[in-house]
């Protein structure tokens, strides 16, 4: 695990791009902080800042083939590198490492471009192919592991954060106003769009190649949707038991501490309960509490531990709230609105006092439907609305929708306004508005008149629509579940994840996002993922199997922070302060009044407005850390 960073430019210049690279890799030392190195070939600089897991003496990068006519810098980890290394090895390569990352110019040197099909882990590569000349950028399946670039006049830059690319100053930024539209809308901002117009960002699952200053792109893996119904659900369970099983074990290669982060879920406690097996000794185990609200998860995650054994500890987070959030916001390149990020920055920081690499449960909700409310409102939405009669009985439910009065203090499956709303119009737009943040009435009060001029007409829900249109004709499930595959997942949670481990220099691993499971559980039907209205039908049954019927039968629990509360108390002299009487960027954005009229309504619990005031805050602080070298309007 690491951070990566280098420079294409003429030869002519390679003095200025060594300079460049090493100020780059200085930015990356919370990614890296076990030593920088870097290294010139011809006029290309490629840089490396590790964060030593595997081979720690003589694992250090840039790493090459026999003769050095490749050379990479990797971020991340390639868990099935002794399977690799033993089959090139029979090929007649030879290694001089023991580092997983050294089986990569290898690779290449026997498959070409293809090379990344036999790839297992979370990685994002640069590789310089010295006799063409050509860079290969390359991010891993699910997107675990970022990459960003720019292509200014005859040079071309990439690095594992923008922060780094910050460094090179001769350029001028500007901030992207689509993707600023995309974070009100989703909370994050989706592949290739980052905060600033110049800066791009490679694709999940997405190889790009560079040669003579030319740039092309390609898609190298999506799971199939074909459904596989030759599997009973009894067989399915074996094959899943087995492909996870696999899927832990080879995340349990380390010559550091290794521990794994426990909740009170199904994903976190079957990961446990794997990965404990497999290791010398009893495995460590972390699980974190706010307060006593989470008094029954706790004692559910503590029963977990007793039953396989594992060295746990329970951290009850007293943090300082406002610090927190400035100390987050500081790791944040681009503006990212999922509150969960300080849960997961202080369970990183807690599992690194005793690891230095853990196992996580993520992945399981978006391949295994574990979001089960949410896509069975949806589904049930879309059984109703084939029964009105055509665009007319659409039409009807919108009007009622226009008249019924809102009721947001109600539980969201009671306001009946949200529901007429999505019914009144398709499928596809239906789970855009119930994935929307800002909604389309909100942005018609909020957005400016200069913001909404500079979107040019340009709307969020492009980005779904698109998504949707690649998987026309199969079940709305597996439609959804692939949409949020490739955008909540990849460009919401997995960021979050890769920003705040890192921000402690700790190595998450995930066994449910390894592509095999992924690929699995695609094949799978429907009614295996979901019963009614509870999801990860099959995950359950392997729960209840091998960990025991309380954690297979335990409502889905969520990693979000007391959010509306904080708003309402430890946060609410910070968004007064920061967003309504000394805003730098919300103001150009939005129309204070409005802003304004939210926030109070929200403190004196009129309505809950959670939500959007924190993906303004959010804003504000990423814009004071960041935004200000990027001219916004």
């Amino acid at each position: 695990m690491c951070g990566i960073a280098g420079v294409v430019a003429p030869v002519g210049r390679v003095d200025e791009s060594a300079t460049e690279v090493r100020r780059m890799c200085a930015q990356l030392a919370k990614r890296g902080p076990d030593g920088i190195h870097q290294e010139r070939i011809g006029g290309v600089v490629l840089g490396h800042a590790r964060l030593a897991i595997i081979d720690l003496n003589t694992g250090d990068q840039p790493q090459g083939n026999e003769d050095d006519s490749i050379k990479v810098v990797v971020n991340g980890e390639i868990y099935n590198y002794v399977e690799l290394r033993a089959d090139l090895e029979q090929r007649g390569h030879t290694f001089r490492t023991q580092s997983d990352i050294e089986v990569i110019p290898h690779l290449y040197e026997e498959y070409g471009d293809n090379f990344v099909d036999h790839l297992r882990g979370m990685f994002a590569i640069a590789l310089w192919d010295v006799s063409t000349q050509r860079l290969v950028l390359v991010r891993d399946r699910l997107g675990k592991k970022p990459l960003y670039y720019i292509q200014h006049k005859d040079r071309f830059y990439f690095a594992s954060e923008l922060k780094a690319l910050l460094q090179v100053e001769d350029f001028d930024l500007h901030v992207d106003l689509e993707a600023l539209e995309d974070f009100f809308t989703f909370q994050y901002i989706p592949s290739p769009k980052t905060a600033y117009r110049e800066i791009r960002k490679i694709p999940a699952a997405t190889m790009m190649i560079m040669k003579d200053a030319h740039c092309r792109f390609h898609r190298y893996w999506e799971p199939s949707l074909v459904v596989d119904h030759s599997l009973s659900e009894d067989d399915a369970l074996d094959r899943l038991e087995e492909i996870f099983d696999e899927a832990v074990r080879i995340r349990m290669r380390s010559d550091v501490p290794l521990g794994a982060f426990l909740s009170s879920g199904i994903d976190s406690t079957l990961v446990v309960a794997s990965a404990a097996g497999l290791i010398d000794g009893p495995l460590t185990t972390t699980t974190i509490a706010f307060d006593d609200a989470n008094g029954d998860e706790v004692r559910l995650a503590e029963e977990v531990a007793r039953k396989f054994g594992t060295n746990h500890s329970t951290k009850l987070i007293d943090a300082d709230i406002r610090e927190t959030l400035e100390r987050v916001s500081s790791y944040l390149d681009e503006p990212l609105g999922d509150s969960s990020t300080l849960p997961s920055f202080l369970v990183s920081r807690a599992a690194r006092e005793d690891v230095k690499v853990a196992i996580s449960g993520d992945g399981g909700d978006e391949s295994f439907g574990g979001y089960a409310w949410r896509y069975y409102q949806n589904i049930m939405l879309d059984t109703w609305r084939r029964r009105l009669p055509g665009k007319a009985g659409r039409k009807l439910v919108g009007l009622a929708a226009l008249l019924y009065p809102k009721m947001d203090r109600m539980p969201k499956p009671l306001r009946l306004k949200w529901g007429l709303k999505n019914l009144s119009v398709s499928a596809e737009e239906a789970y855009f508005l119930d994935m929307s943040v800002f909604r389309p009435e909100h942005k018609n009060e909020l957005y400016r008149a200069e913001f909404r001029h500079g979107l040019g007409g340009y709307h969020a829900k492009s980005v779904f629509m698109d998504q949707f249109a690649e998987t026309e004709g199969h079940d709305l499930l597996t439609r959804i579940l692939k949409l949020d595959l490739n955008t909540y997942l990849a460009d919401g949670v997995l960021a979050k994840v890769d920003r705040m481990s890192m921000a402690n220099s700790l190595e998450v691993r995930s066994p449910l996002l390894d592509h095999k499971v992924v690929e699995f559980a695609f094949s799978l039907p429907r009614s295996f993922k979901m019963e009614g209205r509870q999801g990860k039908k099959i995950l359950r049954r392997m729960s209840a199997k091998r960990v025991g019927d309380e954690v297979a039968r335990a409502p889905k629990s969520g990693f979000a922070p007391p959010l509306a509360g904080w708003l309402r108390n430890e946060l609410a002299d910070v968004f007064r302060d920061l967003v309504l009487e000394n805003s730098h960027g919300v103001h150009l954005l939005l129309e204070s009044k409005k802003v304004r009229k939210m926030y109070e309504e929200h403190v004196s619990r009129k309505f809950n407005h959670a939500r959007p005031l924190w993906l303004m805050l959010s804003f504000e602080m990423w814009f004071r850390s960041f935004g200000s070298r990027a001219r916004l309007l």
